[in-house]
């Protein structure tokens, strides 16, 4: 049975300085869950919400856990401890949230809601924090290029070429 949402009332959260804290199966976290080599384990989330000193509604979102990335070189299961700390500033719209400059990179900003879904921003921050390009530092699998490995299987077209040449010779000789 699948564990039901969580939604919070993301202005009331920051407004009454809540802490919320659970966890979440990664399995339930399903464009994570495609993006993994196996979805093991849970993530363990912290919500903190917060008023900024302009007063804006905020919240510290803390999420960490262990993934298990596909290592892009040997495509084996690479195990990826995460754990990060964002400050997210709630606005009361899309025009708003447009119109802020994009000056501040300590505080993101994006749209509150009154029926947030607690999960979907976990799962978005988790997305959106991985590596580009997970690898092992060392991989066990040898690295192969897949163009060297079939022009090495494939016959050399100056092959045929050269085993002509070789015959003419032969054949030069003989008279």
């Amino acid at each position: 049975m699948s564990e039901p949402s969580i939604t919070i009332d993301s202005f009331e959260l920051a407004r009454s300085l809540q802490r919320i804290t659970g966890e979440v199966a990664v399995a339930r976290l399903q464009r994570l869950s495609d993006m993994l080599a196996q979805s093991d384990g849970k993530l363990r989330y912290q919500i903190d919400g917060v008023i900024e000193q302009e007063g804006s509604p905020a919240a510290d979102l803390r999420v960490n856990g262990r993934l298990y990335l596909v290592c892009q070189r040997c495509n084996g299961s690479l195990e990826f401890d995460f754990d990060r700390t964002a400050r997210f500033r709630f606005v009361a719209n899309e025009e708003v949230l447009n119109s802020l400059p994009i000056e501040d990179d300590e505080v993101d900003a994006i749209v509150g809601s009154r029926a947030m879904n607690v999960y979907d921003w976990v799962e978005d921050e988790v997305i959106l924090s991985l590596p580009l390009v997970p690898r092992h530092d060392e991989c066990s699998a040898p690295v192969t290029n897949e163009r060297s490995v079939v022009a090495a299987a494939a016959p050399n077209p100056f092959a045929v070429l050269a085993a002509l040449r070789n015959d003419g010779d032969d054949s030069e000789r003989r008279s």
